[in-house]
């Protein structure tokens, strides 16, 4: 039967898990602030209608509510349980050997609005941050058999990632990770975007600057020590690959007047002062502020700016880049050594957002498939709750490939408020006829917004909110990305292209690229021809195309070729600068009247706006 999952911290939101589909409300979308979370004034005013939605859209009676444990203080729609639990049972926080007892539990939530259901109070559970990340993971994959990653930033406490293995339809926790120790890839990741962007959200720009800056031979180890100390690469080499001559003994790191050295017994720079630590200080100290100067090993120092354009910042992006790869694929590669015989990698959290990274691990040869959900970060952990306390039978069936029917989650186009009569709106009359007009438009170098089905879950616009430009013409990067979206020079856009011919075009993982999470190589010899879509580092986000899957665009596609010969078209998310991925029709005229957009294209209707 039905469960519904909750998630009260950042990219907070709600989500329900049964057998005919699963349905995802995020709530940034809703309230129209990126990252929202259960503190904010608008989520909690909303919540509950959103659980009452999922009540409406459940198969049957929902049995549970299934609650992700983190959540930010600020937060005043919680259960009494769940602050008892993670405030007060030091099992939960620290569970060491008893980790997997430590995933799942009921806690108490008498009077708790948001468990009555229409038959009366349900039972609520409490899941642990990494273990929803893991179960959202596991149980969308399809897979028989796995070894399940979930690394981040953090969740709860210092613990900032889980290893577990999925076997049928059990999901078993074996490892859990400490930012205390590391690997600290998400911490520093975010330390390095709110000093160079401004906030600790602003990772996936920051990898977009990588490509601009970089990797420098004498800051790298000190990046590789600040990811994990020396003691900790020792005492498990297979996992946290060891420095070898890269020593950073000489180096130190300083914030503001003070310079911290490497400790050679600790084995870092902060490691020993912060041994005994809380939690708290030890997140904050890694991943709340980053050094204001490196000195390495040699003796150079490095100001660290506060800004994209200086040449430091953008060597440190390109070096952090370079560490983090080193270090995730030697990872990933001793957790397969640990634990063979699990063909498929299963991956979450927000590390897994970082596309060139994953391009590494899918190429490695390691697994048959590397399997991560488009809502990989928090904006999945509702859902993953809900899956992990969901009954077997009511998961997504093994040997299928849910995956993809969780990429169109969320909640169709809805039509807030009265949308205006100043615009031309010409109804085609065949899917034939409206790929054909969109084309001409796209040829014309026109931008359109391409809404239809239900919305994307996660990060990425997937062909159902996105913008499309042609990439036929000089200017036509700039002119969606910086022009009408106002976002920085140095972010890449993604290509769409048919399956069929995306081997023409690319080369790289191309069976990892319906959800636009791994990179691929632009063909050196259509380099030019794809100046617009092909980053700096010659890379492309690339979504394939199935016919059978996405035909209107598909259609789109091959009717754009026959006029400039590229059947490729420039996606990037249908938004304005700083909002959510819209999800409302008015809003999408809102940004065709304010914008240089050209129309908006319901796809479900025949519909273009103009």
């Amino acid at each position: 039967m039905p469960t519904i999952g909750l998630n009260f911290g950042h990219d907070g939101g709600a989500a329900l898990a049964q057998p005919p589909g699963v349905h995802v409300i995020e709530g940034e979308r809703q309230v129209g602030l990126r990252h929202v979370c259960g503190g904010n004034a608008g989520f909690a005013a909303s919540v509950g209608d959103w659980v009452n939605r999922l009540h409406t859209l459940a198969s049957g009676p929902v049995t549970a509510i299934a609650v992700a444990d983190w959540y930010t203080p600020a937060c005043r729609t919680l259960p009494g349980g769940l602050v008892e639990l993670v405030s007060e049972d030091i099992t939960w926080s620290r569970p060491g050997d008893a980790l997997a007892t430590s995933v799942l539990r009921p806690v108490k939530s008498v009077d708790w609005p948001l468990a009555d259901g229409p038959a009366g109070p349900l039972p609520v559970i409490a899941v642990r941050h990494h273990y929803a990340h893991a179960a959202l993971a596991y149980y969308t994959s399809g897979a028989e058999k796995a070894l399940v990653l979930a690394l981040d930033g953090t969740g709860n406490y210092a613990e900032c990632g889980m290893v577990c293995l999925g076997d049928g339809a059990s999901l078993t926790p074996v490892l859990s990770f400490s930012n205390r120790t590391g690997p600290r890839f998400g911490l520093v990741y975010e330390a390095l975007a709110r000093r160079v962007h401004g906030g600790q959200f602003d990772t996936g720009k920051l990898l977009g600057l990588a490509a601009t800056g970089t990797v420098d031979a004498g800051l790298l180890p000190v990046l590789r020590t600040m990811l994990a100390g020396e003691r900790a690469r020792r005492a498990a080499p297979d996992l946290l690959a060891p420095l070898g001559g890269e020593a950073p003994a000489g180096s130190a790191l300083r914030y503001e007047d003070t310079w911290y050295p490497y400790d050679e017994d600790a084995g870092g720079y902060l490691d020993g002062l912060l041994a005994d630590a809380t939690d708290d200080d030890v997140v904050h100290s890694y991943g709340g502020v980053f050094p204001d100067e490196i000195r390495t090993p040699r003796g150079h120092r490095f100001l660290v700016g506060h800004s994209p354009g200086d040449p430091v910042c953008r060597n440190l992006a390109a070096t952090l880049q370079a560490a983090v790869e080193e270090d995730l694929t030697h990872l990933v590669a001793g957790l397969h050594a640990r634990w063979p015989g699990h063909p498929v990698l299963c991956y979450a959290g927000g590390c897994a957002l970082n596309i060139t990274a994953n391009t590494r691990i899918a190429e490695s040869g390691l697994f048959s498939r590397v399997h991560i959900p488009t809502c990989c970060d928090d904006s999945g952990i509702a859902l993953g709750a809900a899956l992990a306390v969901a009954a077997p039978e009511d998961r997504p069936a093994a040997g299928r490939h849910p995956g993809a029917e969780l990429a169109y989650g969320g909640p169709p186009l809805t039509a807030r408020g009265p949308v205006s009569t100043g615009h031309t709106r010409t109804t085609l009359a065949s899917d034939a006829a409206l790929a054909e007009h969109v084309a001409g438009m796209l040829a014309g170098r026109k931008c359109v917004a391409w809404l239809g089905g239900r919305m994307e879950t996660g990060p990425r616009a997937l062909g159902h909110r996105s913008l499309l430009v042609s990439p036929h013409w000089a200017g036509a990067r700039r002119h969606v990305s910086q022009t009408i979206k106002r976002r920085e020079w140095f972010r890449p856009v993604a290509p769409l292209c048919p399956a069929e011919l995306a081997g023409t075009y690319f080369a790289g993982p191309l069976d990892h690229t319906d959800t636009m999470l791994f990179a691929v190589r632009v063909r050196e010899e259509h380099a030019e021809r794809l100046a617009e879509v092909r980053h700096i580092d010659g890379t492309a986000r690339l979504q394939t195309l199935h016919a059978d899957r996405h035909p209107l665009l598909h259609r789109v596609c091959h009717a754009l070729a026959r006029r400039t010969g590229l059947p490729i078209l420039i996606n990037t998310s249908a938004n304005g600068g700083g909002r959510p991925i819209l999800n409302d029709l008015a809003e999408a005229l809102e940004l065709l009247d304010a914008t240089a957009l050209d129309a908006v294209v319901l796809a479900d209707e025949r519909t273009v706006i103009t």
